[in-house]
């Protein structure tokens, strides 16, 4: 920086930072980040290891009511192989929630009953959701999916179900419809049994801080219509 004096320079002054340390961190970072992405990348693949045997254990039993639950167990275990998938790629713990869904819609429609042909697809965009309610998100998509082709279609039937993603500053909504059979008058979420339903409570009450709402649809079949606060996680006790 040149000191003028009289319109002439006279001596000039020289600042100097040392960012030896700057750049130590930011080595440190990207070796961090590096180190995250590969955490991930082996539970990905531990996972479709699991999700594999899983399969194999499926097809050499002979008891339909046994390869039904370790079919869903498949579907479950991929579903959150995929959401570290989408982790390895990514640098800031955020998850393309879309990207994901888009991964397991094959998934969901090779799982769905062959007696019945139920077509699985998706609308909108369900957009950026972070690490920690990710994975959680998308097992209560994947659960109220499996729920409408298994419960609302009689047996032969051709139906469709749809996942319809409305977002705004605020809220994430997300509509699973099937266009089947609809809800029983006496249906109530809350007490349902079903695993399925069981597994969705839990998360949506203890991961996502959500709201989850199950009607009947205009026009004939089921919403279930769930309601994501976005920019916020729930309140933890403190430890």
């Amino acid at each position: 920086l040149p000191l003028v004096l009289d319109g002439r320079p006279v001596v000039s002054a020289v600042l100097i930072r040392d960012v030896t340390e700057v750049k130590r961190r930011d080595r440190a970072l990207l070796s961090k980040d590096a180190t995250i992405r590969e955490i991930h990348h082996r539970v990905k693949n531990n996972l479709q290891t699991v999700a594999a045997l899983l399969r194999l254990q499926a097809r050499r039993t002979d008891n339909q009511e046994a390869r039904d639950a370790l079919s869903e167990s498949v579907r479950r275990v991929g579903a959150i192989a995929q959401v570290h998938e989408a982790l390895s790629m990514s640098v800031d713990e955020v998850v393309n929630l879309d990207e994901v869904m888009d991964r397991i819609l094959p998934m969901m429609n090779d799982l769905a009953r062959v007696d019945t042909p139920v077509r699985v697809s998706r609308e909108g965009s369900l957009g950026l959701l972070d690490s920690d309610r990710a994975t959680a998100l998308v097992l209560v998509v994947t659960e109220l999916v499996q729920n409408a082709v298994q419960h609302g279609f009689e047996h032969g039937r051709q139906g469709a179900v749809t996942i319809r993603a409305e977002r705004s500053a605020r809220w994430l909504d997300v509509i699973v419809h099937d266009d089947g059979r609809g809800l029983p008058e006496d249906f109530s979420p809350e007490r349902s049994d079903r695993l399925g339903l069981q597994i969705v409570r839990t998360l949506v009450a203890a991961d996502l801080d959500a709201a989850l709402q199950m009607r009947n649809a205009e026009g004939g079949g089921t919403d279930a219509v769930l309601r994501v606060p976005i920019g916020r996680t729930k309140n933890r006790a403190p430890g």
